[in-house]
């Protein structure tokens, strides 16, 4: 065997390997457990900030507590919720559509209910739902 066919040789068993290694995780499971809902939940929200002013947009509706665990959002009722941002799936943050009155995960398209509901995608159990006290221009959020 000359050195062009072993490397030829080489190269194509290298990348057979890297082939078989990546195309082996792609139908794995993630391992990763289902984030835990934030306990301890206290925070207040003023709707006069100018830090407020996403959850008072229409186009947006939406804001994240301090710690980016709970999202608050404002219904098209004009009601406040407050639940669990992570998604119960794999954690990324969901977002929510105020004109569908849905919360949607962008990372496998899970859809919840302005209730927290389960709608549709690779999640088994609904969001957290916290308390939220309206007084003024306050929202005390918490759970």
């Amino acid at each position: 065997m000359d050195r062009k066919e072993f490397l030829q040789l080489f190269g194509m068993g290298a990348t057979a390997l890297v082939a078989s290694a990546c195309l082996g995780g792609c139908g794995s499971k993630s391992s990763d457990p289902a984030p835990t809902p934030a306990t301890n939940v206290d925070f207040t929200v003023d709707l006069a900030a100018s830090s407020s002013a996403d959850l008072n947009d229409d186009a947006k509706g939406y804001i994240y507590g301090p710690n980016r665990d709970v999202i608050v959002a404002k219904t098209t009722a004009g009601a406040y919720v407050a639940f669990q941002a992570p998604c119960p799936h794999q954690g990324t943050s969901v977002y929510f559509n105020q004109s569908q009155s849905r919360f949607i995960c962008p990372n496998h398209n899970a859809v919840f209910t302005v209730g927290g509901a389960v709608v549709s995608g690779p999640v088994s159990q609904g969001l957290k739902q916290y308390t939220v006290v309206q007084t003024g221009t306050s929202l005390r959020i918490t759970g």
